[in-house]
C-alpha cells in the first residue's frame, strides 16, 4: 500500500526568513530578515517538500538536488505558533509555515510528526513572553541594589565609631556626633527614594531601547533575554551572577554591585516559581533574603 504523502512548495524570500526566525526566537526583525534574503543565493530559492510518516524529502528546484531526512535522525522537530522547525543539528534548521498546508493536511502532518516532536528540546523552567524594563521595575531594582546600602552606611559608621564616642570626655560632643549620624540617616531615607525614581526615569530615556522589551526564558543553568524588536540575545548563567536574591517582590539577579534584573513574582506561575527556586537553591550565590 502506498504511503500517504503531503507535498508543499515554498519560496525563500524576506517573509520566509522573517517567519522562520519568529518561529525560533519569537522576534520580528525585518532588517535581519532582509539581510538574510539579500545573502541567499539565487539557486537556493525554490523548494518542494514531501512528507510521509517516516521522512521529509526536500527538492531544490533551482539546483535539481534532493535531500532526505528521516524524522528519527533529525536533531529536533519543534512545533511553534506559526509552523514547524526541523533542526538538522542544534543550529541549522528548515522552517515550514502552517500556511503552506491546507486545513486537512495540518492534521495529517501532526500525525506524521507527533512521535518525534520536541526530541532533544531543552527543558524550560519558565518563560516570560514580554519582559518590560519600565520605570517601576528599574526603580525597584535600584532600590534593592542601592537603597539599603545607602541607609545602612551611616549606621555602620555609628557602630564602628561608638567606642570612640564613649571615650570622648565631653558627653555633649559624643551626643553631637551620634545626633549627626542619625540625622544623616533620616535625610538619606527621605531623599534617596526620589533620587532613585529620577535615576530610573533617566535610565529608561537614555538606555539602549533594544532590551527595553524582551522575551526571557529560564533554563536549568541559565536564562536568556531576546529583544522583541531586534534579533539580539543575551545569555546569563546563574553561577556567573554576583548574587541571586529572593526578595519580597520576586527575584533579583545581580550582575554586579550596581546592576541587575528584577523579576516579579507575578511574572511566573506558582509552579514555575517553585521549580525555579528549587533550581536556584543549588547555587552558592543564591540568598533567600
Amino acid at each position: 500500500m502506498e504511503k500517504q504523502t503531503v507535498v508543499i512548495e515554498y519560496y525563500v524570500n524576506t517573509q520566509y526568513w522573517l517567519d522562520a526566525y519568529y518561529a525560533k526566537y519569537g522576534v520580528l526583525d525585518h532588517e535581519f530578515a532582509q539581510k538574510l534574503n539579500d545573502s541567499t543565493p539565487d539557486n537556493m530559492r525554490h523548494f518542494t517538500m514531501s512528507f510521509n510518516n517516516e521522512k521529509l524529502v526536500i527538492f531544490n528546484k533551482d539546483k535539481n538536488e534532493i535531500n532526505t531526512f528521516y524524522y528519527q535522525d533529525l536533531y529536533c522537530i519543534n512545533k511553534t505558533e506559526n509552523g514547524y522547525l526541523f533542526f538538522i543539528n542544534n543550529q541549522d534548521f528548515y522552517f515550514v509555515s502552517q500556511q503552506s498546508f491546507k486545513s486537512d493536511e495540518l492534521e495529517i502532518i501532526h500525525d506524521f510528526l507527533c512521535d518525534y516532536l520536541e526530541k532533544n528540546l531543552e527543558t524550560q523552567i519558565a518563560e516570560i513572553d514580554t519582559y518590560e524594563m519600565d520605570v517601576n521595575r528599574i526603580y525597584y531594582c535600584f532600590y534593592y541594589l542601592l537603597f539599603k546600602k545607602s541607609i545602612m552606611a551611616p549606621i555602620y559608621i555609628l557602630v564602628m565609631f561608638l567606642p570612640c564616642y564613649l571615650l570622648i570626655k565631653d558627653s555633649s560632643h559624643a551626643l553631637f556626633f551620634v545626633c549627626i549620624t542619625i540625622i544623616y540617616s533620616i535625610a538619606i531615607y527621605f531623599s534617596i527614594k526620589p533620587g532613585l525614581k529620577f535615576s530610573a526615569e533617566n535610565w529608561c530615556k537614555t538606555s539602549n531601547k533594544i532590551f527595553i522589551c524582551s522575551k526571557v526564558i529560564f533554563y536549568e543553568d541559565r536564562f536568556t533575554m531576546t529583544a522583541k524588536t531586534q534579533l539580539s540575545t543575551t545569555v546569563i548563567k546563574y553561577d556567573q551572577l554576583h548574587k541571586i536574591r529572593k526578595i519580597k517582590k520576586g527575584y533579583l539577579f545581580i550582575i554586579n554591585c550596581n546592576s541587575g534584573y528584577l523579576f516579579y513574582n507575578e511574572d511566573f506561575t506558582s509552579q514555575q516559581r517553585q521549580v525555579l527556586e528549587d533550581k536556584l537553591m543549588q547555587y552558592n550565590n543564591f540568598y533567600l533574603k
